[in-house]
């Protein structure tokens, strides 16, 4: 490993997407997460960065360290780490902040150590981010996944592990509002129910492949129509103050559809035209503040690279994991 820093950044992710509960996740271009890490005497990770405040700054602690850690045993590299994290992305707002630095400290190592990390390849480094997860959130792969892999990630199984990634179309637009509102995701998981009805399991399925499909083809008006979610988002919707008045502001704003960002409190709404998104963005921010709570809106895309490109042996944009 060189003596110098490495560094490696991790995007904002976007988990479930409406009704792909804990299976469906777009990586966006606009937030991040870095990690720079080299060899050290000890090991020390320090935090940094707009978002730092909440972070716990301990190796042991931090999602970022304790991913470090779980490669190392993987790959049996015995070097400390000194580890330094630049938050870019706000904790407790549903755009993957944990994943983003499990998934950027992921990178990192695999810079520094490439024959040992292939070693164990895609699916040990999902293994691997996913403990850092675990540490926050309780053990799901759709957001590393999507941090890892870019573009729009669908998960059939995580052991084995049957996934799908495909890029997205360019005439896919988002606009992503961020309350004020912090909401964190194990408290989210813990409300949802236990058993649903039969006939909303039925939807969410015909809503998810129909969605992916959109998604692939660039037909935002279909994708928009198929957001919809009968398991999750209406449970936690009754938690998210302003999510109703933002919902209709995007729609009467052009937006083809909205939901929640994995268990919020972010909201997105898809549109087939940049300039929708950005009258969405606005109209969401506005319509957050009419009810009472600060909000920041941004326009996007769906971020297509593939940032763990060198453990595969053909990188394309359409891949397939399928572990025994």
């Amino acid at each position: 490993m060189p003596s110098n820093w490495i560094t490696a950044r991790a995007p904002a992710t976007i988990a479930n997407v409406g009704p792909g509960f804990d299976v469906f996740c777009l990586a966006i271009h606009g937030p991040g997460d870095s990690v720079s890490i080299k060899e050290a005497d000890e090991d020390s990770l320090t935090v940094g960065g707009p978002e730092a405040a909440t972070v716990p700054p301990d190796f042991t602690e931090n999602t970022a360290g304790i991913v470090l850690q779980a490669l190392r045993n993987a790959t049996k590299v015995r070097s400390h780490l000194a580890a330094r994290v630049d938050k870019g992305i706000p904790p407790g707002r549903g755009l993957g902040s944990s994943a983003a630095s499990c998934a950027a400290a992921a990178l990192a190592f695999l810079k520094a150590f490439p024959r040992e990390s292939k070693k164990i390849g895609v699916p040990g480094f999902l293994r691997a981010a996913a403990e850092g997860e675990a540490a926050v959130s309780g053990r799901h792969y759709d957001n590393v996944a999507g941090a890892l892999l870019g573009g729009f990630v669908s998960l059939a199984s995580t052991d084995p592990f049957v996934l799908a990634r495909e890029a997205v179309s360019p005439r896919i637009h988002l606009a992503v509002a961020v309350p004020s509102l912090v909401l964190k995701t194990a408290d989210m998981r813990r409300m949802l129910p236990r058993e649903v009805p039969l006939q909303d399991a039925i939807a969410n399925v015909g809503m998810a492949s129909t969605l992916a499909l959109a998604l692939v083809r660039g037909d935002a008006a279909l994708a928009g129509r198929c957001l919809e979610d009968r398991l999750a988002e209406p449970v936690r919707a009754q938690l998210l103050q302003g999510y109703y008045v933002a919902r209709r502001a995007a729609l009467a704003a052009g937006a083809t559809g909205f939901a929640i960002c994995g268990s919020g409190s972010s909201v997105f709404a898809l549109a087939s035209t940049r300039q929708a998104a950005e009258r969405s963005a606005k109209a969401m921010r506005d319509a957050f503040a009419s009810d009472g709570t600060d909000a920041n809106a941004f326009t996007t895309t769906v971020d297509n690279s593939l940032p763990i490109r060198a453990l595969l042996r053909n990188p394309a944009p359409r891949l397939a994991l399928v572990t025994s």
